[in-house]
């Protein structure tokens, strides 16, 4: 009888660290994919800033994009001009890990389509997003 309870509370010990090890190999395929998109985003910024400030809202406003290296996936850039000699450019980057979506855009198409926008905010929010201020030089 002991043996069979030493065996039952050692197989309740074996399954929590099986399921700790297994959710911690999601959070590592998580922060993978958390950076990959991040430095893709930080790429494209970088290029916008570099563009001429005339051309920005043309070139980029709404632009989707795909990143490499990652599961199924979609980035868009904003481009709100309300202010026309400050441009506010924001980057989103949303993806398929497992059976999720990795932010708003459940169909991974960059379009914010019906039952997407969770904070009516007019775009597509993630996890992985930048946002900065463009001034006209």
């Amino acid at each position: 009888m002991e043996v069979l309870l030493a065996i039952a509370i050692l197989a309740f010990a074996l399954c929590a660290i099986l399921f700790t090890y297994i959710s911690c190999l999601a959070l590592i395929a998580t922060s993978k994919n958390v950076n990959i998109a991040t430095d893709a985003a930080l790429g494209l910024m970088e290029g916008i800033r570099g563009d001429p400030f005339s051309r920005i809202f043309t070139d980029y406003n709404k632009l989707n994009f795909t990143v490499g290296g990652m599961p199924a996936n979609m980035g868009v850039v904003y481009v709100d001009k309300t202010n026309p000699s400050l441009l506010k450019v924001t980057i989103s980057v949303c993806w398929r890990q497992g059976n999720r979506i990795i932010g708003e855009d459940t169909n991974l198409n960059g379009i914010l389509n019906t039952g997407e926008d969770a904070n009516n905010n007019g775009i597509i929010d993630s996890p992985v997003e930048l946002v900065t201020l463009i001034a006209s030089r």
